[in-house]
């Protein structure tokens, strides 16, 4: 049976999530995270899709989650997906921004719409609280 695990020892993948814990450190603004993660999305993959998600979702209710994620094709109809989890305490202010597009679904540049949302003006001005990096299966 072939394994998750399996698709970090084997793909070209894998070095985008390198890419991503090696380049991303503990205290780096918002701005610099989205920016690395634009630099990793220039790495090719054929396939890829890009999410960009936010919200105080209902599996973490002690978190507002700014997520950006890179999706790929896998085996069958399974996908993997590379996130960041960018997490800061949910408060009356964040609890507007809840948002879930893929980068399909815009005419504009997906950087250019993040970094005009006001989810991102609002995480930029507010302190982080977790930073998750890592891939999963669909």
């Amino acid at each position: 049976m072939w394994k998750l695990g399996d698709f970090f020892k084997k793909s070209k993948n894998n070095k985008h999530l390198k890419y991503l814990k090696e380049n991303i450190v503990a205290g780096m603004p918002l701005a610099d995270i989205v920016t690395v993660f634009e630099q990793m999305c220039q790495m090719p993959s054929e396939g890829s899709m890009l999410l960009f998600e936010t919200g105080t979702f209902s599996f973490d209710t002690r978190m507002f989650h700014f997520s950006l994620v890179r999706q790929y094709p896998g085996k069958g109809e399974e996908y993997y997906q590379l996130h960041i989890d960018i997490m800061y305490e949910p408060t009356d202010e964040n609890a507007v921004f809840s948002k879930s597009i893929w980068d399909i679904d815009l005419e504009e540049n997906i950087f250019d719409y993040i970094r005009s949302s006001p989810a991102y003006f609002w995480a930029n001005e507010n302190p982080i609280c977790k930073i998750d990096i890592f891939m999963d299966e669909t």
